[in-house]
């Protein structure tokens, strides 16, 4: 009688055929995998067992293949296949012919138009009959957008990309150019949400983006923008910049301490200077590079304090009273510092120090042309830079006296002016009679330092006089002082009138010269006032309160304040004749 054991292992098998089976045929199915050994035993009458036949069968398992479906551009998709168990696998793209490939493996794979789902079947090569496939849908990113780097802009030793919108799902990278026309990969982060990245410690050179998925390494790359780099050195008065570019860009944009700056600066310039500097200021500068109008590259921001070492020019002084007399000084000088100080000296006295280029002195209250003023300026630049003090410069100062006791002319004497650029030789004086009102009556020409008028204003009281000196490199007409003369104001009252009617002395008036108000008064021998006038057409007839004029002495007062302010009073008696 023959019996049958199957093992796996270690272990027995029950025997499936059931106790005392003796046929040769039987089925037995595994339920898991590994080597199974079938054994054919003999026994005996006796009840001894010997084993006729055995047979090792190795026992394959079936899983289904556990794959990964990786997203690409359109197009393209990426499978990655698993190692375990099968010996190999297929793998079909929608309804395309199926493709072999090895265990472990990662592959990319064309899409046809119109294919969603990748099937891979796993296979063994001694056992056609174990066998599975599972089926994954095709997973494809959105298609990619242009790349463009819009800015590069450095930022200490980091760089600054910022792109146009990415699109999702793809890999970035940003690149360097190594040697002309090869880029190599930085490590750089990009996200693909952000439209602006940090490359640190950023060399100076081109940068373009390149884009790569699972399946292709590149894409498409962007188009390369250079780094811009600044520098700036202080010079004398002047700050020097430079900067580094390997391609000219259609035009610069300049800005200093955050401002826009009206820079001449050509697309082929690698240079440029600022003199418009204050020394001692402290400037910041960055320098944008202009390809198109959404492509720039930014440089730096590059910072120097200005300096000079050099004292500043001689300042030159001129200087010319007003119509109110006071001295009017101006200082200017060659390559004038934007800030700074000036002193203004009359000799060795410090008028003022200050920043303004003017100054009006009210000091000066007497004017005499033999001790005339000079005056001088000195300047410290906003570096404590001195400059000499500038040549003096002596304004004319004119003088004025009656002639005679009545001013019938006036003698006039004046200081020649000093310090003007050219020679004094050159040199023209006018001489101005003003009116009241400080207008030019009339002029005239004069050179000696002394002139006598023989022919004041008749109707002005106070006669006021004025030097006008041009020529010489003078930059305006300077003016002395007005120098005034003041004539006696004088009234004329008669002793006696006849107020008879006859045409004749008939009424009492005021006469004299430079009579303009006043104030005239008549009293009685009781002091009582009889009659007043404040001009000259204002006459008295004898009448009192409107009485016919009776013959008698009366007493009067006359009062005036004359142009120089000075108050001038007369008293005296009158008759009434008949």
């Amino acid at each position: 009688m023959y019996t049958y054991q199957v093992t796996q292992g270690n272990g027995v098998l029950p025997n499936p055929c059931g106790p005392g089976f003796q046929s040769s045929t039987t089925t037995y199915t595994p339920t898991q995998a590994g080597p199974i050994t079938v054994t054919e035993n003999s026994q005996a009458v006796g009840g001894s067992t010997s084993t006729i036949y055995f047979r090792v069968l190795q026992v394959s398992d079936s899983p289904v293949p556990n794959f990964t479906v990786t997203a690409c551009a359109p197009g393209t998709v990426q499978v990655t296949l698993p190692g375990a168990p099968y010996d190999g696998y297929t793998v079909q793209i929608g309804n395309s012919t199926p493709a072999s490939a090895t265990p472990g493996a990662v592959v990319s794979y064309p899409v046809p138009a119109g294919a969603t789902t990748v099937t891979v079947t796993g296979r063994y090569t001694s056992n056609t009959l174990c066998t599975n496939s599972a089926t994954q849908s095709i997973l494809q990113l959105a298609p990619l957008s242009a790349l463009t780097i819009r800015s590069i802009t450095l930022q200490g030793t980091d760089a600054l990309l910022d792109v146009a919108p990415l699109a999702p799902g793809y890999r970035y990278i940003v690149e360097r150019e190594s040697t002309p026309g090869v880029y190599q990969p930085l490590p750089a982060t990009v996200q693909n949400s952000s439209t602006s990245f940090t490359v640190p410690n950023a060399q100076p050179g081109r940068y373009r983006l390149r884009t790569a998925d699972a399946c292709t390494e590149e894409l498409r790359t962007s188009g390369a923008v250079p780094t811009l780099t600044l520098t700036v050195a202080p010079a004398e008065r002047r700050n020097e910049l430079t900067w580094q570019l390997l391609d000219s860009p259609t035009s610069y944009e300049l800005t200093r301490n955050g401002m826009p700056m009206t820079a001449l600066i050509r697309p082929s310039d690698r240079a440029y200077t600022d003199t418009s500097v204050a020394c001692g200021v402290q400037y910041t500068y960055r320098l944008t590079a202009r390809y198109t109008s959404t492509v720039t590259s930014v440089s730096n921001q590059a910072e120097v304090r200005a300096t000079a070492t050099q004292p500043p020019a001689t300042p030159r002084l001129f200087a010319s009273f007003d119509l109110r007399n006071r001295l009017e000084l101006t200082a200017s000088v060659a390559r004038f510092p934007t800030t700074g100080q000036l002193t203004y000296l009359s000799g060795t006295r410090i008028l003022a120090t200050t920043p303004s280029r003017s100054l009006r002195d009210s000091s000066l209250t007497s004017f005499s042309p033999g001790a005339a003023p000079c005056f001088q300026a000195s300047f410290v630049d906003d570096c404590a830079n001195r400059s000499a003090e500038g040549a003096p410069f002596c304004p004319a100062v004119l003088a004025a006296e009656l002639v005679d006791f009545r001013g019938s002319s006036v003698r006039l004497s004046w200081s020649a002016l000093r310090g003007a650029p050219g020679t004094p030789e050159s040199l023209t004086y006018r001489l101005l009679i003003l009116n009241p009102d400080n207008s030019v009556l009339r002029s005239l020409p004069v050179s000696a330092g002394a002139y006598v008028d023989a022919t004041p204003p008749a109707n002005q009281q106070q006669v006021r006089y004025r030097l006008e000196v041009t020529g010489a490199g003078l930059p305006a007409p300077s003016y002395s002082n007005i120098a005034s003369v003041t004539r006696r104001l004088e009234a004329f009252v008669p002793t006696a009138f006849t107020p008879n009617g006859d045409g004749l002395n008939d009424v009492l008036e005021v006469k004299g010269r430079f009579l303009k108000t006043y104030r005239f008064t008549v009293v009685d021998r009781n002091g009582q006032q009889v009659f007043q006038s404040t001009n000259p057409s204002q006459t008295w007839d004898g009448r009192v309160r409107n009485e016919p004029p009776v013959p008698g002495s009366f007493v009067w007062r006359f009062e005036a304040v004359d142009e120089a302010g000075q108050t001038v009073v007369q008293r005296g008696t009158v008759t009434i004749l008949k």
